[in-house]
């Protein structure tokens, strides 16, 4: 199966990037710092919120992006029945199992999600599509390239699926109205019309990869930057008018995913052991280093570090200790074979000569 280094990285960084995110949550959600038995925690810091708002604003856009185009590649060439299976092993099982232990961490079962929703979406989208997959009229959007009016078109689509997902969950706060769901069930129609429309859009993609080209030149890519950059800083003016700043956000959202896209297909020519081993980790680190992260940092509030040193920290601590832990207990176990897939586990047994 061809391999695209390109966005292998940049799969890779989007679950890395869960290490910024996370690595204040004792600050922006004070449960977490109650239940670490640590009060009166300060607000977040200007340039925490203005971090959070800016990954936030791509990151999990880029992510099912990514997640569309590789759903196309594996079930042309593994077919849809592999390819269901596949994802409700890696994706399926193993929230089931993550988010059960870290919901009963604390002695109760709540059936929560935690930071492992976007799998319970991202299962949610692979049946989907596998069902779509085999309806003609659909499949001439992700077999054939498109016309430019008609990216143009797909474009807009993504753009207004941020206004249309505030409209859908009836939550007119433009800091959480697409927040995540909590629990199994909770399904937040506009979350779903948001994050699914990107990944349809990322299997359109497959058929169209000349994009990527085009957007890695230098003129394109510097205008993309330049209008991502122009964007951002307009949306962060224009909080007050809701509905404005959810459309700014729908193209923040658009051209920074493209930014990213052009910046790593320019960058990431060929593999490497360093991108190997990124790849490899970078699944079981988000799943592990949510409750290291937090642990850590608790402690570190506790020992009087500010805000910075406590972030920084505890990514690097979230970091260290989710590759010890993936050596550990996945690395050269069974739970490999939920985690990375039987077929790119270390561990494999040889049935001929049994």
């Amino acid at each position: 199966m061809q391999r695209y280094h390109n966005l292998d990285f940049l799969r890779a960084f989007a679950m890395l990037l869960g290490l910024a995110v996370h690595a204040p949550l004792i600050y922006y959600y004070p449960g977490v710092a109650v239940e670490l038995g640590i009060e009166n925690v300060p607000e977040p810091e200007l340039w925490v919120w203005l971090m959070l708002g800016f990954i936030t604003s791509w990151r999990m856009p880029l992510f099912f992006l990514l997640a569309g185009f590789f759903s196309v590649l594996v079930i042309q060439k593994r077919g849809s029945l592999r390819f269901l299976g596949d994802r409700t092993v890696r994706i399926g099982i193993t929230l089931l199992l993550f988010a059960f232990l870290y919901d009963y961490s604390d002695g109760r079962l709540d059936f929560t999600l935690g930071h492992l929703w976007f799998l319970y979406y991202l299962l949610f989208f692979c049946v989907i599509f596998v069902f779509l997959y085999h309806f003609s009229h659909f499949k001439r959007l992700y077999s054939n390239p498109l016309s430019p009016v008609s990216l143009l078109f797909i474009a807009s689509c993504l753009i207004l699926t941020v206004p249309l997902a505030g409209l859908l969950n009836a939550n007119w706060d433009p800091y959480t109205f697409l927040s995540p769901p909590e629990r199994y069930g909770d399904i937040k129609t506009g979350n779903i019309v948001y994050y699914l429309t990107y990944f349809l859009a990322g299997t359109v993609l497959y058929a169209n990869q000349k994009i990527f080209t085009l957007i890695a030149r230098n003129k394109p890519l510097l205008s993309i930057a330049l209008v991502a950059t122009v964007v951002m800083v307009f949306q962060l003016l224009m909080e007050t008018d809701f509905w404005l700043y959810l459309i700014l956000k729908g193209m923040n959202s658009l051209f920074w995913c493209l930014l990213f896209l052009g910046l790593a297909t320019k960058m990431i020519l060929s593999r490497n052991a360093i991108l190997d081993w990124l790849v490899e980790l970078s699944y079981p680190i988000y799943l592990f280093h949510v409750f290291a992260i937090i642990v850590f940092s608790g402690e570190l509030f506790k020992a009087g570090y500010d805000q910075v040193e406590v972030i920084l920290l505890s990514i690097v601590f979230g970091f260290v200790s989710s590759v010890i832990m993936y050596y550990l207990f996945v690395k050269f176990t069974p739970i490999s074979w939920l985690i990375n897939g039987y077929h790119k586990s270390y561990l494999k047994f040889n049935l001929r000569k049994i």
